[in-house]
């Protein structure tokens, strides 16, 4: 069987394990191999349901002696069997990860002759994998009944492990599996657990210990295919969270793929809101603070599919709210629908330079509709906090203009500008003089960009690298490295007005006269934040949207057109995941790239002609493995689940065109 079937057959029986995390391992590179992991995943596409796809999910083999009644490759099932060898998960996985299709590898299998010769297939995979220079992310699916060794083994090469309890109850495990108990299921991950706390005691007695399962293992429950109240799911979700230490339980809607006796329900739509409340009663428990019995009993088993939990807490406990946003503790401010995690952050670190407002709020990325019923804070419009029945809601409330943090000074009034060339350096020299001369500029213009205006006093400003690296080093000790990086991301989004906005946040934050005040005004350190979040979300995308292909030379160029100038920012990230391979990443909105040699990268500029000679050249290789991703891309799609609009949201289109996938 061709490889390309293979992938379509086996990557199809895999989609439906919801499994994608790629991230809480710490894989470094230092050089010699190819890929590592991050802190925080990447998504590298999105299906048209809006799943993101980071890695490569995929299964060994679809051929299976077990006849678990809710599974697409049970082995009554009349589907097209394939399994893949050592060799070809090891091909593929590197060539996609070479041209960043992909995060890594999530590799699961059907029980061909019996577990532990399941497992040990599966073993010897990313065992190779490894001793090819593999250091990406590896996702590992435990078999039931595996022995303790072959797990053991296991996690010393694998990232994360996991073992699949599928249903909430063993009785309903017995009935749709007929072989398979929780026993089965729980001692693996017993032995993972152990194994893990052993690994940790043992590096910090001892030197050069080998991670054992760096990212924790996980969980998967399926939802609807079973009588279990919800109630019921989340209580084992919480005792597998405290028993079994698990990083995630995921928890998949039941998707009509197979009938057998009528042991399954008869629905012809998958449980999808019941699923995503459940992700939102699971994060709340997880996350936010809340406990079991905020978020359901079993005198109410059920959660409510009309509203989120929060909010059915937030009506459930009316004497909470509303909740006062410049003196509420954080995890009182966590109980307040709309507001997330980052937003409570926010909230309190802010707070500290001077009273929230409520036009506030919406740029900390509050939902204002959801939390307004339940808040207090200046500038809010006069409300009753009307008890807990959802038509005494009152309706969102109109919000104010958006704040003009860059204001022009009276007309006819001279303004003093300070004119620099186009780069970040010029900017900080511009800021030296200014507190040099104790010369505040009303403005800083753009001498490339900027008109000049009737009234203004322009001043040139040469830039001065000397001056430019003081003002740097002085950033940092006056603002801290977080809040002094927020500010050249900020400058890279370039925005009309952001070399002003900049320059006031440093005066707003940094005295000028030596008997100045430091007054951080909340409204121009939103201005900045709220650039800076563009300016590194686009950063983010760009991580794992950049499409590779090989070229002459055995170099891999990217072609991209970002939104903002994120060259810079993601420069470092390429460098550590492919340190042995030649790329080149070259934005052609602005016109320059990144050429690395393997051993340093450097600045290239490249005319038209130039740029459309390296896409010319015939790679047979490069269109074979374009043509494997989207067979593989068009198989992982589930279209029971299919959400065109949350597509759009999660994979734009202005990233298509360069996006292999969406080429047809």
């Amino acid at each position: 069987m061709l490889i390309e079937d293979k992938l379509t057959i086996l990557a199809d029986a895999a989609k439906f394990d919801v499994s994608c995390a790629s991230s809480g391992s710490r894989r470094n590179n230092i050089g010699r191999w190819l890929g590592n992991t991050t802190p925080s995943g990447i998504c590298h596409t999105y299906t048209e349901d809006g799943r993101c796809v980071s890695l490569l999910k995929i299964l060994y083999t679809n051929i299976c002696i077990y006849n678990c009644a809710y599974c697409v490759n049970r082995f009554e099932n009349d589907v097209p069997r394939a399994a893949f060898t050592a060799r070809e998960i090891t091909t593929l996985t590197i060539d996609f990860y070479r041209r960043n299709y992909i995060e890594g590898l999530f590799l699961s299998s059907g029980i061909m002759r019996s577990p532990d010769d399941t497992m040990e297939r599966l073993v010897q995979t990313v065992k190779k994998l490894r001793k090819e220079g593999f250091n990406g992310y590896i996702h590992l699916k435990c078999v039931p009944f595996a022995s303790r060794r072959l797990i053991r083994k296991a996690g010393r090469y694998a990232d994360r492990l996991s073992v699949n309890i599928e249903l909430p109850s063993e009785d309903s495990l017995m009935r749709l599996t007929q072989t398979k108990t929780y026993e089965s299921v729980l001692t693996p991950m017993d032995v993972i657990r152990d194994t893990m706390v052993e690994s940790r005691e043992d590096a910090r007695r001892l030197r050069h210990v080998p991670a054992f399962a760096p990212a924790g293992q996980s969980t998967q429950l399926i939802i609807g295919v079973s009588p279990e109240s919800d109630y019921d799911i989340l209580t084992l979700t919480r005792r597998l969270y405290q028993q079994q230490a698990l990083k995630r339980v995921y928890y998949s809607a039941y998707v009509p793929v197979t009938q057998a006796h009528g042991l399954l329900p008869d629905i012809t739509e998958p449980p999808l809101r019941r699923e995503n409340r459940l992700y939102q009663a699971d994060w709340l428990i997880r996350l936010y603070g809340f406990s079991l019995a905020d978020v359901i009993d079993a005198q109410s088993p059920y959660l409510n599919l009309k509203i989120d939990p929060k909010q059915a807490f937030a009506l459930r406990h009316p004497e909470l709210f509303p909740v006062d946003i410049n003196s509420a503790e954080r995890e009182m401010i966590l109980k307040v629908p709309g507001i997330g995690l980052k937003s409570a952050d926010r909230i309190v670190c802010l707070r500290r330079h001077g009273r929230i407002r409520f036009e506030h709020l919406k740029k900390m990325g509050v939902a204002i509709s959801r939390a307004q019923p339940y808040v207090q804070c200046d500038g809010l419009p006069t409300s009753l906090w009307r008890g807990s029945t959802l038509s005494s809601l009152p309706s969102a409330v109109q919000m104010p203009k958006k704040l003009e943090v860059l204001k022009d000074t009276d007309a006819g009034k001279k303004r003093l500008v300070y004119v620099i060339d186009a780069t970040f350096e010029a900017l900080l020299t511009a800021i030296f003089e200014a507190y040099f001369r104790k010369q505040p500029p009303d403005a800083i213009a753009s001498k490339v960009s900027d008109q000049p205006g009737l009234f203004d006093r322009r001043i040139e400003i040469p830039t001065d690298p000397t001056k430019s690296d003081r003002v740097w080093k002085g950033l940092k000790s006056h603002l801290g490295a977080d809040r002094r990086q927020m500010l050249y991301d900020a400058y890279l989004s370039g925005s009309s007005g952001v070399a002003t906005a900049i320059f006031r946040y440093v005066q707003a934050s940094i005295p000028l006269t030596k008997h100045g005040k430091s007054v951080a005004h909340i409204a121009s350190h939103l201005e900045i934040e709220k650039l800076s979040h563009k300016v590194r979300r686009e950063a983010h995308r760009m991580k794992g949207f950049i499409r590779f292909q090989q070229v002459k030379d055995n170099r891999y160029l990217a072609l991209i057109e970002p939104q903002y100038d994120v060259l810079p920012l993601i420069r470092r990230h390429f460098e550590l995941r492919f340190a042995n391979q030649a790329w080149i990443i070259y934005d052609t909105h602005r016109n320059y790239g990144f050429y690395f040699d393997r051993q340093k990268t450097s600045e290239l500029r490249l005319d038209i002609d130039e740029l459309k000679a390296y896409g010319k050249v015939p790679i047979s290789e490069e269109h074979f493995s374009q043509t494997l991703w989207q067979r593989y891309y068009a198989a992982v799609n589930i279209p029971h689940r299919n959400n065109p609009k949350l597509h759009l949201r999660q994979l734009p289109r202005r990233y298509w065109r360069y996006l292999t996938e969406k080429q047809t």
